[in-house]
């Protein structure tokens, strides 16, 4: 008689996991990114250092005390640095962060690897009925923007890094202003994943996967 293939279940590689290594990597990991992007929030716009230039100058003159252009732009200089410094420790903690990941993906066990969980979902939408197939679909396009973040965190971490020892590298130093570029590309794109993301686990929470957010806290 005609065998049809079913999905069979497993306990090598969950779709999903939430125990507390991957809870901690996850959070630190949001909160790592999230502080990357406050510093340029507050170093481009909130703070902005260099428009404040004429307030630094006006605000000094109400003490009677007079500096000129260049002294105020050396005050704005001293604070943008300040800023810019916490923006490096943090990416410094991100990459370490990302190397812990990239360690786990490499030698960690089956059911904490990103891409055992990945090949699982294509495998269960690959042998799902057709009934069934819509389901098993969105599930493999919802793995697969997992697999566009952890890519763009790679892109994010490594010209993070490349600019932050440009001054010290001959050869970064050459190729500045390319991976500047591309930092920052990579770091739209990363806000635009996480306002996806938010709305999408929100999402599932109030339809169909109750409970969710609680499981991801733990």
């Amino acid at each position: 008689f005609l065998m049809i293939p079913t999905i069979a279940p497993t306990t090598q590689a969950p779709i999903k996991d939430y125990r507390a290594p991957l809870r901690v990597w996850h959070w630190g990991n949001t909160l790592l990114v999230s502080g990357q992007l406050l510093t340029i929030l507050f170093l481009e716009i909130i703070v902005d250092a260099r428009s404040a230039v004429p307030e630094f100058i006006q605000s000094l003159s109400h003490d009677h005390v007079t500096i000129t252009v260049k002294q105020a732009n050396s005050i704005a200089h001293i604070i943008s640095d300040r800023i810019w410094q916490w923006h490096i420790y943090i990416g410094l903690t991100l990459a370490a962060f990302w190397l812990l990941r990239v360690v786990l993906e490499l030698r960690g066990p089956s059911e904490m690897r990103f891409s055992a969980r990945l090949l699982e979902v294509a495998r269960r939408y690959r042998l799902a009925p057709a009934a069934e197939k819509g389901t098993a679909g969105k599930m493999l396009f919802a793995k697969s923007t997992y697999a566009l973040f952890y890519a763009f965190l790679t892109v994010m971490v490594i010209t993070g890094l490349s600019l932050t020892w440009a001054d010290d590298v001959a050869f970064l130093g050459q190729i500045e202003h390319t991976v500047k570029e591309i930092h920052n590309v990579t770091m739209y794109l990363i806000i635009g994943f996480f306002a996806i993301h938010v709305v999408g686990v929100v999402w599932s929470e109030v339809t169909k996967d109750h409970g969710l957010i609680s499981r991801m806290v733990g």
